[in-house]
């Protein structure tokens, strides 16, 4: 087993910091948790899910959440010992693996642009129920800029902004819950596997991708107060928050659509509260999504600016991306260059059907943290290694329902950034 290295730890396991003082406390840590997995997951993954799994929904979303579990119980882990931000890159590089945290600084940053682009362009296809003929391009890359503005002024600022939009956001809908409840088929609740294990197993691949935001401040733990404490009680607490919340809406709406028929709507919580209460609940759900959408792009490029300023200072990536701005104290270069590259990506292109593409960068991402915390010494860890190799054999067996073709082009794409990184060092070592 390797040790961590005096080239990667300070005297507190973190390495140098390159993150703004500690402001996070325990309770605003585990609300922000929450507020990054109630994002747009619940509204862009469950008709997605649903086609897939049928009327065995609510069991499809199981397999992600515990997954999801016990990779924030080895996240955790490895934030309270090192305590610095990057995640995986960060916590892989400090057991000398640094070829497989190129890959995982690679997968969270892939993620972040694949998943904020279908997250942009979900906000503009709520927005289109209301607005007939908004264009779907120009609104998705308008609300880029307004999360790009929003991550700009130091994490206080933009998590206070992200824990207000989580609190309106569950309160519209529990809205939803509490008008549609009495609307609800108990028979479409009612499991029927007509789908088969293997569809099944492809839905849960999908909406793995809602739970996504779990384990952020342990990416972000430089940010956080007393670590030690404060990201293994944010992740369990966050994650209990979010399953409340995730269950709820996904019973209600699949009681009132059925399952074959929410599989085949894009929006289909929409179409859930306009058939049980009206029109004004449809309202309710667009409100919802636009709040969910700013939330989500927001968290996105929260996190995944944090592991660009990583690999910016480690030089896997530009340097230039690992440079804070001298007053807020935020990752200003990272912030701009994932957002650009976002800004580009909607403006001409729609990635919504290649979402599964970013659960298979989650999945090794997540793999890579589970293997970094079986490197961790007896005295280093909170708990037994079972979680972490629980939840590296689920990553395995999830990664395989992802739909072939993508599984293929995530595998192509990172063997390619590889590739460039060993030439790139290989002419240096040569010209040096």
């Amino acid at each position: 087993m390797k040790k961590p290295v005096g080239r990667v730890l300070d005297k507190d396991g973190a390495g140098p910091q390159n993150t703004s003082a500690r402001q996070i406390g325990r309770i605003a840590a585990t609300l922000l948790t929450a507020a990054m997995i109630i994002g747009t997951g619940i509204f862009g993954a469950l008709g997605a899910t649903a086609a897939h799994a049928g009327s065995t929904l609510l069991i499809a979303m199981i397999p992600g959440a515990l997954v999801a579990w016990s990779t924030g119980v080895s996240g955790a882990q490895l934030g309270v010992n090192f305590p610095k931000a990057g995640g995986a890159f960060v916590w892989a590089r400090a057991f000398r693996y640094d070829s497989l945290a190129f890959i995982a600084g690679c997968c969270y940053l892939g993620q972040g642009i694949v998943g904020t682009s279908v997250v942009a362009l979900a906000f503009a296809y709520y927005s289109a129920q209301a607005v007939p003929g908004l264009p779907i391009h120009i609104s998705a890359a308008a609300i880029v800029l307004v999360a790009v503005a929003l991550n700009s002024f130091g994490i206080s600022f933009t998590s206070r902004v992200v824990i207000g939009l989580m609190a309106l956001i569950v309160a519209l809908l529990f809205v939803f819950v509490g008008f549609s409840l009495p609307h609800v088929e108990v028979s479409n609740l009612s499991p029927r596997f007509e789908t088969g294990p293997l569809e099944f197993m492809g839905g849960a691949a999908i909406f793995f991708w809602a739970w996504d935001g779990f384990m952020r401040t342990a990416i972000m733990a430089g940010e956080m107060r007393d670590p030690r404490r404060t990201i293994p009680f944010s992740i369990a607490g966050g994650i209990a928050i979010a399953a409340i919340v995730f269950y709820a809406v996904a019973a209600v709406t699949l009681g009132v659509l059925g399952g074959a028929e929410l599989g085949k709507d894009d929006v289909p919580l929409f179409k859930a509260a306009t058939r049980a209460v009206g029109s004004w609940g449809g309202w309710v759900i667009l409100a919802a999504a636009w709040l969910a959408s700013i939330n989500e792009l927001i968290s996105d490029l929260l996190s995944a600016s944090r592991v660009g300023l990583a690999m910016g200072e480690a030089h896997e990536m530009p340097h230039w991306l690992g440079e804070q701005h001298p007053r807020f104290n935020v990752p200003r270069h990272a912030v701009l260059a994932i957002g650009a590259v976002t800004f580009v990506l909607v403006l001409f292109f729609d990635l919504r059907q290649i979402l599964p593409l970013a659960s298979f960068y989650l999945l090794v991402w997540f793999a890579i943290t589970h293997f970094a915390a079986l490197q961790l010494s007896r005295e280093q860890r909170l708990t037994s290694p079972f979680f972490s190799w629980f939840g590296l054999f689920g990553c395995l067996v999830l990664v395989f329902f992802i739909p072939p073709m993508l599984l293929a082009i995530g595998a192509a794409s990172l063997s390619a950034l590889f590739g460039i990184r060993w030439i790139i060092r290989r002419r240096a070592a040569q010209s040096g």
